[in-house]
């Protein structure tokens, strides 16, 4: 999953679907700043029409990598979520994910039912949502969901309450909606990732500004914590999607010792899943069971479990 989302709350949300939907032609390429840099991503502009290499290199140099990377191994497949509406759906695959909301949380995928008929036949099937901070917004969309739950009312300042129960009360909102839709997996990823560069605050005076995390890795902790509890209330098996960049820039490395699934870029599977570089590519405390490598028309993901 590439997030092509990051839409605000309030009047945001009343967008039409055609608005959301990317277009139906190729995105254009552009070079970027070193993948080491962004920990993997963007992969692509947040309205999909631009999909990024790194620096000058060739698209054809990474289509390569992309082969050896879908070659390794007997389990492969793809994710799928909100951009894919519409379209054709992936080949048939051992492995099939798919995105239960349209890029933020308390949203929904529209072709859910559609994507998961697709997954139907996938010997290793599973959902993702994605989690961000409720801090700084002030919309009763998000006031509705952040300011009471289990972990009470919260104060207008009370930022540690509200994020809990943002997180909290995400998951068991995609959980209904995708039981509604036949989504039924027990494996649930959350997508815990950095949509832009700037998607992130700096520390200082704007820290608590309203951004998809703040820059307190204590209060987005939190918000994921919130959602760890609530899927695993619901007898789902909870792993991380990111890259150790990124989870180190939004938690400070909150070791939550889960399975991981490593949106990786420019090396084969292996690379990412092979134990002598945890050091470099592992995050969270967990081991890689996923690595999703550069995409072409689809995500394309490998299994670490044969490495």
């Amino acid at each position: 999953m590439r997030l092509r989302s990051a839409l605000g709350r309030g009047a945001v949300l009343g967008c039409t679907l055609a608005a959301l939907l990317p277009a139906a032609t190729s995105p254009a390429l552009a070079a970027t700043t070193s993948p080491a840099r962004l920990g993997g991503l963007p992969m692509t502009s947040l309205d999909g029409k631009i999909r990024y290499i790194p620096g000058n290199e060739s698209p054809g140099s990474h289509a390569k990598a992309l082969t050896l990377t879908t070659a390794l191994g007997p389990a492969t497949g793809y994710d799928i979520s909100w951009p894919e509406c519409g379209g054709a759906m992936p080949p048939s695959s051992s492995i099939a994910i798919v995105g239960v909301d349209d890029g933020h949380p308390f949203s929904q995928n529209p072709c859910l039912q559609q994507e998961v008929e697709w997954a139907s036949t996938a010997t290793q099937r599973a959902e993702y949502m994605v989690v961000d901070s409720p801090v700084g917004w002030s919309s009763p969309h998000v006031l509705e969901y952040a300011d009471h739950g289990p972990a009470g009312d919260c104060a207008s300042t009370d930022y540690l309450c509200q994020s809990y129960n943002w997180g909290y009360n995400a998951a068991y909102t995609d959980v209904a909606y995708a039981d509604s839709e036949g989504a039924t997996s027990r494996q649930w990823w959350l997508d815990i990732e950095l949509p832009t560069s700037t998607s992130i605050n700096a520390s200082g005076a704007d820290c608590y500004q309203a951004n998809f995390w703040v820059c307190d890795p204590k209060l987005n902790s939190t918000a994921i914590l919130g959602a760890v509890t609530a899927l695993r209330e619901q007898g789902k098996e909870v792993g991380v999607y990111s890259t150790k960049t990124q989870w180190q820039a939004i938690t400070g490395g909150l070791p939550l010792g889960v399975p991981i699934w490593i949106a990786g870029f420019d090396y084969p599977a292996a690379t990412y899943c092979d134990p002598a570089n945890a050091e470099t590519y592992w995050f969270a405390a967990g081991y890689p069971t996923l690595v999703q490598s550069l995409p072409a028309t689809f995500d394309p993901d490998t299994s670490c479990l044969e490495y």
